[in-house]
């Protein structure tokens, strides 16, 4: 190898490297930009029954319809979810009652286990 060629070489791999590391410097960046971007949720109503409580959300960009909270003392339904397939009104109101009564069942199942376990109440959502 001459030495005009050897430079060329290591010109080429010293810019394909640069190139590289501002790639992955962009792609940091914006994981970090969306990972700090907060999630847009509208708290709507709070139903409690035996010191447990149901909290209704708005939340377009969340997947889940549903959390329930590690220790059973609380819920969280998400009424965008619930409206998916543009229910009618009398449809979205079944669903929104069976989804009330099913988190109470989930957050009696959740605490009982908690109480077996031994874990302190300490109403973290997981």
């Amino acid at each position: 190898m001459t030495g005009r060629h050897l430079k060329s070489v290591l010109l080429r791999a010293v810019v394909f490297s640069a190139l590289a590391l501002i790639v992955v410097a962009s792609a940091v960046a914006i994981v970090r930009r969306n990972a700090a971007t907060p999630i847009d949720t509208r708290q709507i109503l709070s139903v409690t029954r035996n010191g447990r409580t149901v909290t209704f959300v708005e939340c377009p960009e969340c997947e889940k319809s549903m959390r329930v909270a590690s220790d059973g003392m609380s819920a969280t339904i998400n009424l965008c979810r619930l409206r998916d397939g543009n229910p009618d009104a009398r449809e979205f109101a079944r669903r929104r009652d069976a989804a009330v009564e099913q988190a109470f069942l989930l957050m009696a199942e959740k605490h009982e286990e908690a109480s077996r376990s031994g874990e302190p109440d300490k109403g973290k959502d997981k």
